[in-house]
């Protein structure tokens, strides 16, 4: 192949592979109990006119900032309400990630220009980005500040000063109102880390600090500029929990997905995948010189600082390392630049025996114990895992016809796996991830006024969905039989364990059952 053209394919391929990934959304409805908990709070901002405090069921929300939310109801405002513009949100965030790498890259490595169109094609395909570049979460959000700020440093500690410390300025933030301080433990490692990525006297120590310091102040008072307001509006409560507690809280003492230091090591390989199992790679690290490379240095700084504050918070999420994962894109995307001659036809291949392997797996998946008793997998088909290796075939195709593996043909075949797998995944589940159905019964029995309650711990699955216009009562356990006599004509919602023998409706919720009881069954129940 012509370089001109290889280069032409690196430079516009990625964004019919970005597309392919984002036509995904179009496959599935909007996931709980996250996607729609947050499609449920701008829902809720929007109906009480409330652009300053988020609110859920009725109830200010402080777990999240409100820049999420504010470009769901930016759509709105152009569109109307509806459901596609807020799940654009996530995969034109990827976009921009995919984007900011490939300048991120041309700044570490000038030289080498092919790095630049080479990153965003290993970040696509690193299988833990892949899998949430269409989520309506913060993830991809939050990635676009932190790389951001990431070529804030870059510019501030090389060419353009003043423009650097703008972009870390910003960086901070709109990360701040994205996801909150959680900004600052990405960004500060390799701010504060300086002078082991730059070369020695390049910069003066005491000036960096010092602008650092500004920046983090300015960028403070962009957060604030929302959040003395939103305190105010919100009351007290509201505001102690946007200012202090929720995030001391979360960090230092949560209970909230509390897992041991060491939760993230065994998941390594599925946010690696599936570079490397790519003997290139690793042969290729031989070639390098961290010493001599400062953008390596840079880098592995970000990455190896990020996955041990991670790893020491208590709270743990696959999802939290999202923002990480450009630092190995751009590492990978370096290594595999550097050119090795002893490329061995089997070693090449092996991407292609993995990914052929995880289809063999796919096919075996109703027989494989402990994963065959999840109702949607009871369900699964061999032509997911045959559609798989059907993928990894045509790699090893290309791999020999070539007599070499290319980051072009394994980043379109894991992508098209993922694309394929989310088709035939939620196939399998249907209602277990859909509440729609639900959500339009409660709608309609609001607008009849008929009492409905939901029984335990309510995120805010339906109000979207049904686009619900008055708050959902919650109420405990134990307080269903007094709800039940008070409303005889009402209807109970409940999460269970077990299919229910007796139900007014009923469909299966991930791994549980959703449940709606009349007040004359559940009277009933308790009397027999």
């Amino acid at each position: 192949m012509p370089s001109v053209s290889k280069d032409l394919i690196y430079r516009w391929g990625v964004f019919p592979l970005w597309l392919l990934l984002t036509t995904t959304i179009f496959f599935r409805n909007p996931l709980p109990i996250d996607e729609t908990r947050y499609l449920s709070v701008a829902w809720e901002m929007w109906q009480r006119g409330d652009f300053l405090v988020p609110y859920l069921n009725g109830h200010t929300y402080s777990h999240k900032p409100p820049l999420l939310f504010w470009l769901f109801e930016s759509g709105w405002n152009l569109f109307g309400v509806n459901e596609w513009w807020p799940r654009l949100i996530g995969p034109l965030c990827a976009l921009l990630n995919l984007i900011l790498i490939r300048r991120l890259a041309g700044r570490l490595w000038p030289d080498t220009p092919l790095i630049a169109l080479k990153a965003p094609w290993v970040l696509i395909a690193t299988l833990l980005w892949t899998l949430f570049a269409s989520s309506t979460m913060f993830d991809t959000l939050l990635t676009c500040c932190v790389l951001l700020g990431m070529i804030g440093f870059y510019e501030a500690a090389h060419a353009s000063f003043n423009k650097g410390w703008g972009y870390f300025t910003l960086a901070i933030g709109l990360g701040l109102l994205a996801k909150g301080p959680v900004i600052f433990l990405h960004l500060l490692p390799t701010g504060l880390l300086v002078f082991l990525w730059t070369e020695h006297g390049s910069i003066n120590k005491k000036s960096w600090y010092v602008y650092l310091i500004l920046a983090i102040l300015a960028g403070c008072a962009i957060a604030l500029s929302w959040a003395i307001p939103a305190a105010s509006a919100g009351g007290e409560a509201y505001a102690g929990e946007i200012l202090w507690h929720q995030t001391a809280d979360r960090t230092i003492n949560t209970k909230i997905h509390a897992r041991s230091f060491f939760w993230y090591l065994p998941f390594v390989p599925l946010l690696a995948f599936p570079w490397i199992t790519w003997p290139r790679l690793w042969r290729n690290v031989r070639l390098t010189s961290i010493s001599k490379d400062a953008g390596l240095r840079f880098c592995l700084i970000w990455l190896l600082a990020g996955l041990l504050i991670f790893s020491s918070l208590p709270s743990k999420q696959l999802h939290y390392l999202v923002p990480l994962l450009p630092a190995f894109a751009l590492m990978c995307a370096r290594i595999l630049s550097l050119r090795d001659a002893q490329r061995k036809l089997l070693q090449e291949l092996l991407p292609a025996l993995f990914m052929s392997l995880i289809g063999l797996f796919l096919i075996m998946l109703p027989h494989v114990p402990g994963l065959s008793k999840l109702k949607w997998v009871q369900l699964v088909q061999p032509y997911w895992g045959l559609s798989v290796i059907t993928i990894a075939l045509t790699l090893a195709v290309l791999v020999v016809h070539f007599r070499k593996l290319s980051i072009l043909s394994l980043s379109t075949g894991l992508v098209a796996t993922i694309f394929i797998g989310f088709i035939f995944f939620f196939e399998y589940t249907g209602l277990q991830y859909n509440l729609r159905p639900a959500a339009l019964m409660i709608k309609d029995y609001q607008d009849k006024q008929i009492p409905t309650a939901f029984v335990g711990d309510y995120q805010g699955q339906f109000n979207f969905l049904g686009r619900m216009t008055q708050p959902l009562t919650v109420i405990a356990q134990e307080q269903v039989s007094d709800w039940a006599l008070q409303h005889p004509n009402g209807y109970l919602i409940y999460l269970e364990k077990d299919k229910p023998e007796q139900a007014a409706y009923s469909q299966p919720h991930r791994e549980h059952w959703l449940i709606f009881r009349t007040t004359e069954q559940v009277l009933s129940a308790n009397h027999s």
